[in-house]
């Protein structure tokens, strides 16, 4: 058996020489003038209530990024400081000052060509800038790799001591006392804030009624249970500005057209009398708790009334009207044709007529209903995301005490082309792709958008018998949709969604696949019609709901004599269910997903992704007939299947731009069908680069299983090296051949990724560290084949599955252009667990190699056991 330390030494050794060099760089020449000391760390003492980190947010100044951690190394400045010493800012003063004077010259020049002169501001403006940020922030090194030292201030220290008292005066330590102390190691300054929070300022008794308006009163009185303002809570400036927002936001659900926060603002007249907002008591004593926290109470609220009135008046609509304005080059003057429904007056152009029945479904508004803010944000946000009108203005004239609406809309253009191309990139090799799509708006007259869209690629593949070949594919799709802003459903439900962004999406698909067209006989042709008919909705700001009634594919393919007994050798005597995915076939299911997302990229904040999945494959076919389908469909392999899904992501900033992201995501399915396999776009797959990094796209496991062995021995197949196979005497082996997608039944896999910022360059350069684990496994083998051991070892079972959890880390490079994000992941195999072998030694007697840890032996050799998987991507993995 070989020894582990003897691989894991180089690795050692790698790592104490980055130390060294750190240590030999860690003590730079010092820039430092006399009096300039550099921010040190910042630390909090005497907080118990308030917690640290929310103080810490408060502060804006951070002290110099110190690498992967380590005290006192601070690479950036030390890069900012080196290149700071030799840079000349004079050549950038003298181009600023010379553009500057030629610019002005052209200014006057062209004083009177408007357009002229907008040209040259902006040129101007573009050239001054760059110029600029060379002289304040020095060369291309110090404003992308290097960082400006961050120098302790008094000034600083004091004004954060301030913030902080505020911060817990709003919190309800209206008797805090905040200051600070400083200790100088090494030119750095350290600051503790020393904190004295106080007693906190606790409610007593709330009340936050009227008194006087017996309107507001009554509606204040049915909506207390929602107040911020509430018993036994610290009295927070926080609380009474949201309950201020909270009664505004009600005034306003109420017919209070126009009322806002201000009425609520505390005000003196000219005697200095107060009016307005809530009547707070802080005079309040009792023995009992006056040692814990001091008592306010809150007496009521006194709301202000607009100049020379006694009450805020409610407002209903008047009329409501819907105006289509000509396009540009239209005529203004063209006869209009104007129809009422349902008290809505609805004015067209003979070219943009568009169904009041339709409209009336997304305007809320109603003559002699009570004004609604919500109503009215609805309306507009309905009609926005109809991709119908490219202008929307809801007009309102409040005279007499009612309001008159008109909703004024300017159509986007009836027909409009697209096209998109880029590279695609499949099994980490680009290939170029181009897409076009034509869409007519309002095709019908009902608010349906019809779109064809045409789609070409080719993409580069590894060859299934010969990973060192590539093998070029060829993909041409063709796909017609008809969308209706609403639910294609009899009865009320219908109209229940209303609200809900409603769509129903009925579509026709044709896809034709020709793998390695150019030789003499392609791999396989694969050609299919799709049907489906989708309805999704939103069931709240950030909840997204999808019904998929009918799913239809029709598969036809063709393979190679040489591919299909290449695909039949594997099945009979692996068990590997890949010539499944090669066979003319019918797919039908049905499908419902939920998804819960209020991850917004770009933001970093915390935030949650919940997927849960659903789909029944087949379930129509259990009410036909084999013999009864249509003839057309002889041969095809008809699959049945149920097919869950969950996934779920966590993002939590551990920094300003630094993210830990959490994902797991599991996967079943139970097959039903004669073959008990399921079709090969619904099997569940692990590896590549949105699961185990460390292992190539869709070549994870099964289970413990070899990826590749010899048909004959059932000996695992290696990559690289001297051998192949098993060989007595040989205990070390280079990587596993993963030649064949491992097409699996029930997938586990969990993945946590740590993003941070390294520099800017045009776009921001940023890194990832992250591990990975996870397995895929078939559930049940087909009851038509005969399984040899290393198909059994694919086999999820309850009582080992736990022990077949491979793991693999790495890190890895994102280009993020915000538009556009470049990614390439390096994956290291941390455990393999099919890295266990049984042969013998050069004796003959039989002996055990267990490398399942195979990180000691990773290495950027290509005999390597554990050589790096590399991923290239667009966007963010998860």
């Amino acid at each position: 058996m070989h020894n582990k330390a003897t691989h894991f030494r180089p690795f050692l050794g790698y790592l104490s020489l980055i130390f060294l060099l750190l240590l030999g760089a860690c003590s730079p020449k010092s820039t430092l003038k006399k009096d300039e000391f550099l921010l040190g760390n910042q630390s909090f003492r005497g907080n118990s209530a308030v917690k640290t980190e929310d103080l810490a947010a408060l502060l804006p100044q951070r002290p110099n990024k110190r690498f992967l951690a380590i005290p006192g190394a601070t690479v950036s400045l030390w890069v900012y400081q080196y290149f700071d010493k030799r840079y000349d800012r004079t050549p950038a003063r003298q181009k600023l000052d010379s553009l500057t004077a030629y610019y002005e010259l052209q200014f006057e020049r062209y004083a009177n060509d408007s357009r002229k002169l907008a040209k040259l501001r902006r040129k101007y403006t573009r050239l001054g800038t760059k110029y600029q940020k060379r002289i304040e922030s020095g060369n291309w090194w110090m404003q992308t790799v290097g960082e400006p030292p961050v120098y302790f201030s008094d000034k600083d220290a004091q004004s954060n001591a301030q913030k902080i008292k505020n911060y817990l005066i709003n919190q309800g330590y209206r008797d805090a006392h905040v200051s600070f102390a400083t200790d100088t190691l090494l030119r750095h300054v350290r600051t503790t804030y020393i904190i004295r929070e106080g007693l906190p300022h606790r409610l007593r008794n709330v009340d936050i009624f009227t008194h006087k308006d017996a309107a507001i009163d009554s509606l204040l009185q049915k909506n207390k249970e929602v107040s911020f303002l509430k018993s036994n809570k610290n009295y927070r400036n926080s609380d009474v500005i949201n309950e201020s927002g909270r009664i505004e936001r009600l005034m306003r659900e109420n017919g209070y057209y126009g009322f806002d926060k201000n009425y609520l603002r505390p005000v003196q007249n000219a005697l200095g009398k107060r009016y307005g907002g809530f009547l707070v008591d802080t005079s309040a004593h009792d023995p009992a708790t006056d040692s814990l926290f001091h008592i306010v109470d809150i007496k009521g609220l006194q709301v202000n009334y607009p100049r020379n009135q006694t009450s805020h008046t409610q407002y209903r609509f008047s009329s409501v009207g819907f105006r289509v304005e000509p396009l540009p080059n239209d005529p203004n003057s063209t006869p209009r044709a104007t129809t009422s429904f349902r008290g809505i007056t609805y004015s067209f152009l003979p070219k943009q007529n568009y169904a009041p029945r339709v409209l009336d479904s997304k305007i809320l508004l109603r003559p002699g209903a009570l004004y609604k803010q919500s109503d009215w944000e609805e309306t507009y946000r309905q009609l926005s995301v109809l991709d119908q009108f490219q202008f929307i203005n809801i007009e309102s004239d409040t005279t007499n005490g009612q309001i008159r609406t008109l909703i004024r809309v300017l159509p986007q253009d009836k027909y409009q082309v697209t096209g998109e191309s880029g590279v695609n990139v499949v099994q980490n090799l680009p290939g170029p792709f181009l897409n076009g799509t034509f869409r007519v708006r309002n095709i019908f007259g009902r608010l349906e958008n019809f779109e064809v869209s045409l789609r070409g690629a080719l993409d580069a593949n590894f060859g299934l018998n010969n990973t060192s070949q590539l093998v070029r594919t060829l993909e041409l799709g063709a796909n017609t949709a008809l969308i209706f802003p609403r639910i294609l459903f009899p009865g009320k439900l219908a109209s229940r969604l209303n609200r809900k962004t409603p769509r129903s999406i009925l579509s026709l698909g044709y896809n034709y696949t020709n793998r390695d067209f150019l030789g003499a006989d392609p791999d396989f042709v694969r050609s299919g019609f799709q049907a489906s008919l989708r309805y999704n909705w939103k069931k709240s700001e950030y909840e997204y709901l999808n019904f998929t009634p009918i799913d239809l594919s029709i598969l036809e393919s063709k393979q190679s004599q040489k591919f299909s007994y290449l695909l039949d050798s594997l099945y009979t005597y692996g068990g590997n269910p890949l010539k499944f995915s090669f066979q003319s076939a019918v797919i039908s299911s049905m499908s419902f997903s939920y998804v819960f997302n209020n991850n917004i990229i770009g933001q970093n904040r915390k935030a949650h992704y919940l997927r849960w999945f659903v789909e029944a494959g087949g379930t129509s076919l259990n009410l036909l007939r084999q013999q009864r389908l249509p003839l057309i469909l002889t041969g095809f392999e008809l699959y049945k299947f149920i097919k869950l899904n969950g996934e779920y992501r966590t993002y939590h900033p551990i920094g300003p731009k630094s993210t830990l992201v959490y994902r797991a995501n599991a996967g079943l399915i139970f097959n039903y069908n004669n073959r008990r396999v399921a079709p090969y776009e619904k099997s569940l797959t692990g590896g590549g680069s949105n699961s185990l990094r460390a292992w190539p796209p869709r070549r994870l496991g099964l289970g413990s299983a070899y990826p590749n062995v010899d048909l004959q021995t059932g000996s695992p197949i290696f990559r690289n090296g001297t051998t192949t196979t098993l060989q007595p005497g040989i205990t070390e082996y280079s990587s596993f051949e993963y030649r064949f997608e491992q097409l699996g039944d029930v997938l586990m896999e969990t993945n946590l990724e740590l993003r941070g910022h390294l520099f800017r360059f045009v776009g921001d350069v940023n890194y990832a560290l992250f591990i990975d684990a996870g397995n895929a496994w078939r559930l049940r083998l087909d009851k038509n084949a005969t399984p040899n051991q290393n198909t059994l070892k694919g086999a999820f079972d309850v009582s080992r599955f736990y022990k077949e959890i491979a793991v693999g880390t790495g890190v890895g490079l994102r280009y993020d252009l915000s538009y556009f994000i470049f990614r390439l992941d390096m994956g290291i195999k941390v455990y393999d667990p099919s890295r266990i072998f049984e042969t013998t030694d050069a004796d003959g007697k039989p002996i055990t190699i267990d490398e399942r840890y195979v990180l000691p032996r990773f290495s950027f050799r290509r005999s390597s056991a554990n050589l790096p998987v590399f991923n290239i991507g667009i966007g963010y993995p998860f």
